[in-house]
């Protein structure tokens, strides 16, 4: 079929079924009210066409480009764009669900309250592009391209992230949780209000990036970097930190009950006021902390290192303390164990008596 046989069929209502349209070129072509089934449109040009009202039903649009189209709530599911080009196109409420976009280029491209879950977006360029409210859960995102990317209210929840790139990324309010981002590039990024739980972060590097307000709760730091980073309220429960670098960082207000920080670095850290109860600590270094306020209760500090740490009115409650290092540690009004508590805490209902 041709371009004037195609818009002389969507006039006359006709459901256009199995046609090999390759290569069409329908730019700028009005295709209101058509219907396609089963086409093949591979490197076909809808640029800038019409196709708010427009159906589509397991098409092929692998290699199609799409720049400049406005594919506003069309419905894209399960079809196949792999390589396609979606330059300057508008992606609001489109739905994108279980599609191949392997490949596909949305480079610059704004993207709002659009579908994405389930989707294979393996080697996807999103570079410079803009995200707003946006799913992509469970998705196949290996090796694809963020790089400068401005990301706000998205979900990535369960996705293989593995590869990508994010160096010059910014994210707010992200989900992250249960992804892999191992080795990931988060230097100087605005990383705030992310929820990162769970997540695969091993030998990631945060180093200088604002990570205020985000959730890392239970996810593996193994061997990351937050040098510097600006982590005020940022919320570690759980989390595995072992050998980690927070050297300088501020991490003032911020909690790390329960997690596991065996041999990180926290050298020259902010912790006022910061929560490491019931933490693993073993072999850690705090050496120039500013830890005033901070809470230890109940962690293992064996063989930690506070040489000329400031720990005024810190808590130490039940702390294990084998070779600690206190070399010139500020203890002024550090609480130690609190007899009071430690009798509640050991308390025990009495034996209900024995009936006859």
């Amino acid at each position: 079929m041709t371009r004037t046989e195609v818009l002389a069929a969507i006039r006359k209502n006709q459901l256009i079924e199995e046609a090999v349209l390759d290569g069409i070129d329908l730019a700028d072509a009005d295709l209101t009210g058509g219907r396609f089934e089963g086409c093949s449109f591979r490197k076909a040009d809808f640029s800038r066409a019409n196709i708010l009202k427009t159906g589509f039903r397991e098409c092929d649009f692998s290699g199609a480009i799409f720049h400049g189209t406005d594919l506003t709530k069309a419905n894209l599911m399960r079809m196949n764009f792999s390589s396609a080009s979606f330059q300057g196109a508008t992606l609001h409420e489109t739905v994108l669900t279980r599609s191949n976009l392997a490949g596909a280029d949305f480079a610059g491209t704004f993207i709002s309250w659009t579908m994405m879950q389930h989707a294979d977006l393996t080697r996807a360029n999103f570079s410079g592009a803009r995200f707003e409210k946006a799913l992509l859960q469970h998705s196949k995102l290996i090796e694809a391209d963020f790089r400068g990317a401005d990301l706000l209210k998205v979900m990535f929840n369960g996705s293989d992230l593995s590869g990508a790139l994010f160096k010059g990324a910014h994210f707010s309010k992200i989900f992250f949780q249960a992804c892999i981002l191992a080795g990931q590039d988060f230097r100087g990024a605005r990383f705030s209000q992310v929820n990162a739980a769970k997540a695969d972060l091993r030998g990631a590097d945060f180093t200088g990036a604002d990570i205020s307000l985000s959730t890392f709760m239970e996810a593996d730091l193994t061997g990351a970097k937050l040098a510097r980073v600006n982590g005020q309220n940022a919320l570690f429960k759980g989390a595995v930190l072992q050998s980690a670098d927070l050297s300088g960082a501020d991490l003032s207000h911020s909690f790390f009950g329960e997690s596991n920080c065996a041999q990180a670095d926290f050298t020259g850290a902010k912790l006022v006021n910061a929560l490491f109860t019931e933490a693993n600590l073993r072999a850690a270094v705090f050496a120039r902390c500013a830890c005033h306020y901070g809470d230890f209760s109940h962690a293992d500090l064996t063989a930690a290192n506070f040489t000329g740490a400031n720990m005024y009115a810190a808590k130490l409650h039940r702390v294990i303390e084998e070779r600690t290092n206190w070399t010139g540690a500020l203890k002024i009004m550090l609480k130690g164990t609190d007899k009071d508590i430690a009798e509640a805490e050991d308390w025990q209902p009495p034996p209900e008596p024995n009936q006859p």
